[in-house]
């Protein structure tokens, strides 16, 4: 049985395909060289936590939108009080085959929220500037969630 999961996060983590570690030589912008590199780098994150339990397959490439309404998503609660409104958020979704593999007894997704919990971000500039520099699972500042949208 396989599920197909969808991310959504705070952090930007916009699909640049710029995977180099040495900056270029050439007379490309550096400070637009790193922005790209470090969007690549928190999807590369992510996409690593998933990994250490089920290897993700079919990966949609990521998408923003700005966030009208705290309520409508699952972000802490927080979020919701700070009576923030317009602030970009990131999705994308992957397939695993292994039904269960997150499951941690209480949450069919638990394991996959413990090994989230605290991973350090990168700041790019183009989230929300009050965002902390890791990842947070809490119910009061969760800057990331994951849903099941389809069981085959």
């Amino acid at each position: 049985m396989s599920y197909r999961i969808t991310c959504y996060t705070l952090f930007d983590i916009t699909a640049t395909g710029v995977i180099n570690r040495p900056k270029p030589s050439n007379d490309e912008n550096i400070i637009e060289w790193t922005i790209k590199r470090n969007q690549q780098n928190n999807l590369d994150t992510i996409l690593q936590i998933v990994g250490l339990r089920s290897q993700p397959e079919d990966i949609i490439t990521p998408e923003n939108f700005v966030i009208e309404n705290f309520s409508n998503h699952q972000f802490g609660f927080l979020f919701e009080l700070n009576n923030e409104s317009n602030v970009k958020c990131w999705k994308f979704s992957f397939v695993i085959n292994h039904y269960g593999v997150f499951n941690d007894g209480i949450n069919e997704l638990g394991e996959l929220y413990n090994d989230c919990e605290y991973v350090p971000m990168l700041k790019v500039g183009t989230e929300w500037e009050k965002l902390p520099g890791y990842l947070d699972t809490s119910e009061e500042l969760r800057n990331i969630y994951f849903e099941i949208t389809e069981i085959n």
